[in-house]
């Protein structure tokens, strides 16, 4: 493994200057091995967009990481200053590092380096992580990203690459390469996305890491989304279907006009297009793409596709998206199954009892009027007692009166219990 970290640092340092970016990680690394079996600490200038609470960390506004057990649910401020990295050595390996942001205390027994330019440390840390075993090599990825202005992707890219690493550190440098993308510059970026567009396409290579090769590639506006296409559109089925996942959880732009062209596409396999139509109804859903799953329902051939759009338009809600959805459920030439998912679906789109009441009177059969007891039971308002109260008195149907008195049985309710009440003097 040390060949290949070498590898790995002379490439990362090719990528920053060669010379100075040795003598960085060199003395540093030195300074911390000659400290023996200790903690040593040292601290180094954190990203703008970094703040903390000891080892929880913010970055941006929306990334909160925390390594400790710690309360970020009160009102202190997030501090901002120095990232401190502690890092513990026992039997003359690494076998932990501690990262905070601005702490308030240093523990006894610290041996403190003092402050390190942050790129100094950048680099003692990632080549840290490609010689670290298991879970030090994962934790010394974190203060690496957090070091101001450093150019960590090239060396994130090579952890990723590196098969001698265990798997949740590569999947870990991915993840993180994924945020640098958006930092990197635009030729920075199209050498990043081509190498991760190799990675992805190699069947060699485990399918974790091909995944999240695919995933970082949908998820950054600067990444090749064309290549993603590409791969969504190509003869390799493992590749191609990661790349059709990944484009349907994109609200990119882009991955959304794929989305829209691929959904009618005869030649794409009912599996594959109903990862599309969850895409397309899924967070990042329009109204146009809603009106597209509805008006291409009915030239849909696969059961599961066209319960994947009932599915997505039921969650989705809107006039337009209830008042299709009743209408399949009114449908007597549809399949039971299909009308039934309609009701269920109609009633998490804000039915009204009034109108499952209407689809229990006009379904043709035994499970669409279950299914509409079903919805009534979940609305659970006055009006749905009262309709299923009035379907257990005038329903013939043994089945269908039995199930409606277990489920009203089940309410305390004055109008439940004259019911009980009226079935017990009638025997």
């Amino acid at each position: 493994m040390r060949a290949r970290a070498w590898g790995f640092g002379m490439a990362a340092a090719a990528a920053l200057g060669g010379a100075a970016w040795l003598a960085g990680q060199a003395t540093l690394r030195a300074r911390v091995e000659g400290s023996g079996d200790a903690r040593v600490q040292f601290r180094f200038a954190a990203r703008a967009d970094v703040c903390g609470w000891g080892q929880a960390v913010q970055i941006g506004r929306s990334t909160f990481i925390s390594s400790g057990n710690v309360n970020i649910s009160d009102e202190r401020p997030c501090r901002r200053g120095p990232v401190v990295v502690r890092v513990t050595r026992a039997g003359g390996q690494v076998v932990g590092v501690d990262t905070e942001v601005a702490p308030e205390s240093q523990p006894e027994g610290s041996i403190d380096l003092g402050a390190i330019s942050a790129q100094a440390a950048a680099d003692y840390l990632l080549d840290l992580a490609a010689r670290a075993e298991g879970r030090s090599a994962r934790e010394a990825i974190l203060p690496a990203v957090l070091a101001d202005s450093a150019m960590v992707w090239p060396a994130l890219l090579a952890l990723g690459r590196n098969r001698e690493l265990s798997r949740s550190a590569r999947l870990g440098a991915l993840s993180w390469l994924g945020r640098e993308l958006d930092r990197i510059s635009p030729e920075e970026g199209r050498q990043a996305s081509a190498a991760l567009v190799t990675l992805a396409g190699d069947a060699e290579e485990t399918h974790s890491i091909r995944q999240q090769a695919v995933s970082v590639l949908a998820r950054n506006q600067r990444a090749d989304l064309a290549a993603l296409t590409q791969m969504a559109a190509g003869a390799d089925t493992w590749l191609r279907q990661a790349a059709i996942q990944a484009l349907a959880n994109s609200g990119d732009p882009r991955a959304r006009s794929f989305l829209r062209a691929a959904l009618p596409d005869p030649a794409l396999p009912d599996k594959l297009r109903v990862m599309v139509i969850r895409g397309l109804g899924g967070q990042y859903a329009t109204g146009r793409d809603l009106e597209l799953l509805r008006s291409r329902y009915a030239a849909l051939s696969a059961t599961e596709s066209r319960r994947a759009v009932i599915a997505a338009v039921g969650e989705q809600g809107g006039m337009a998206n209830l008042q299709w959805l009743l209408g399949i459920a009114a449908d007597a030439n549809s399949p039971a199954e299909l009308r039934s998912q309609a009701t269920e679906s109609a009633q998490r789109a804000g039915a009204s009892s009034a109108q499952l009441a209407r689809i229990y009177e006009q379904s043709p059969d035994r499970r669409g009027k279950e299914a509409a007891i079903n919805a009534l039971f979940q609305n659970g308002d006055r009006v749905a007692v009262d309709e299923l109260v009035r379907r257990a008195r005038a329903e013939t149907d043994i089945t269908l009166r039995k199930s409606l008195i277990t489920r009203l049985g089940r309410l305390d309710d004055e109008r439940v219990r004259a019911l009980l009440r009226d079935l017990a003097e009638s025997r």
